[in-house]
């Protein structure tokens, strides 16, 4: 075994350090982000745009009205990585675990077809939710 240098440990103590810059800078990005959210569907920013409001109401359509908006945000809030969606408070973040649960729901074959798009259960699940809170 080889002798400990003074610049080993300059150098170790100089990844940790641009690692800890890194982690605290994106903290502090993290903490100036704007979270006035009324409620469950604007926390996981989903766009209210007529063609997401068409799509949900399609969708609505097709599984039969399932049961209304609270009904709704209980389900999505019991899956993980939507529960973790909402407990962040970075946007980018946020939007990277949807992405992901969508993901998780094609990689696991949970997709729905609507109006010829075949959709996650939850991009399906978001626009029926944006749809009942136009």
């Amino acid at each position: 075994m080889g002798k400990f240098t003074r610049r080993a440990l300059l150098g170790s103590v100089g990844v940790v350090a641009i690692g800890a810059l890194a982690y605290g800078g994106s903290r502090v990005a993290c903490r100036y982000v704007p979270r006035n959210h009324p409620d469950f569907f604007s926390l996981i920013d989903v766009p209210d745009a007529p063609v997401v409001r068409r799509i949900g109401a399609l969708a609505l359509d097709r599984a039969g009205g399932a049961g209304g908006l609270d009904a709704l945000a209980a389900a999505l809030a019991e899956r993980p990585l939507i529960r973790e969606a909402l407990a962040t408070d970075c946007p980018t973040t946020r939007k990277g675990l949807v992405q992901d649960a969508c993901a998780a729901d094609f990689a696991e074959e949970r997709t729905v077809v609507v109006d010829g798009w075949v959709l996650s259960e939850t991009e399906a699940a978001l626009c029926a939710g944006r749809a009942l809170s136009a």
